[in-house]
């Protein structure tokens, strides 16, 4: 509970015992209905899950104090009800989003995006929003180029991860199929099968194209373009890249926003490693060549 007070104006021992206070009626009466009343009593960790529940229903697990001082003025009762409503809103998202990214798949193979996809169908009718609802009944393995943040839970979590993963596939949605498997097959010769990101390594050899003012949709870089890069990104790389971001989604007319901030929250990742390779003068490791078939 004391990790619920630590960011704005930290609430009073008095306000900390009426919300511990607000909290015991709900758990009590969320414990009896998990028994169907057969005892309020159950193992500490179930009742550390069903507490844990509850705040994420309430919005209370990112608290500010001011959160909960505006659930201390609400019925508990109602108040939960309310995020509960929210969750089954949340649940219908899912569902449509998964379906789309289903439909958005790009024409490249890789188990992992497959069990992923698979693993997620159906979360909806699974997720057990009353009793469990920060957990995610699915195994989540294919990786983001840009992972979501540990802090989200539940739906909340899995909503953003398909925003994301739908983003990255539109985007290599608009590369022909053969050129993108020929920079992943660089990247990883076994792209299909092992635990890697589709997004990314197209991504990159797109924003070097455009940082040359050549056509990113042919995503071949020599080892001439990658000196010409090597130019061009200078002393400030983290610059260079938002610079080529704004010309890749200007000349592929990207207009979705998560689309871009996917790009831009690529560009931003990248500058360590592109210091590393400006020092040693190589950026082959980066922006890679087309593989031979």
């Amino acid at each position: 509970m004391n990790e619920l007070t630590r960011s704005g104006q930290p609430l009073t021992p008095e306000e900390q015992l009426s919300f511990q206070i607000w909290m015991w009626r709900l758990l009590v009466r969320q414990t009896a209905l998990y028994t169907m009343g057969d005892s309020t009593s159950v193992p500490q960790k179930t009742a550390e899950e069903l507490l844990q529940s509850l705040l994420y229903t309430l919005g209370a697990e990112e608290s500010a104090p001011d959160r909960i001082r505006e659930l201390l003025a609400a019925d508990p009762e109602a108040a939960y009800a309310r995020g509960v409503r929210a969750l089954e809103k949340k649940s219908a998202e899912v569902k449509a989003l998964w379906e789309q990214v289903c439909l958005s798949l790009p024409n490249l193979e890789n188990q992992s995006l497959h069990d992923t996809l698979s693993s997620l169908q159906g979360l909806w009718k699974r997720y057990d929003h009353r009793y469990f609802a920060h957990q995610i009944p699915a195994d989540i393995d294919y990786q983001l180029s840009c992972p979501v943040p540990e802090t989200l839970q539940g739906m909340d979590y899995v909503n953003e991860y398909l925003r994301r993963l739908l983003a990255e596939n539109r985007f290599l949605c608009r590369f022909a199929p053969d050129r993108a498997v020929r920079v992943l097959r660089s990247s990883c010769p076994d792209y299909r099968g092992l635990l890697i990101n589709l997004f990314e390594p197209v991504a990159v050899n797109a924003m070097g194209l455009a940082l040359m003012g050549r056509d990113p949709l042919a995503l071949e870089i020599t080892d001439a373009d990658r000196e010409a890069i090597l130019m061009k990104l200078g002393p400030r790389p983290g610059t260079a890249l938002a610079a080529a971001v704004r010309h890749l989604c200007e000349t592929l007319e990207i207009r979705d926003p998560e689309e871009r901030r996917c790009l831009v929250r690529l560009a931003a990742s990248l500058p360590p490693r592109m210091q590393a390779a400006q020092e040693r003068g190589d950026l082959s490791a980066i922006f890679l060549s087309l593989a031979d078939y």
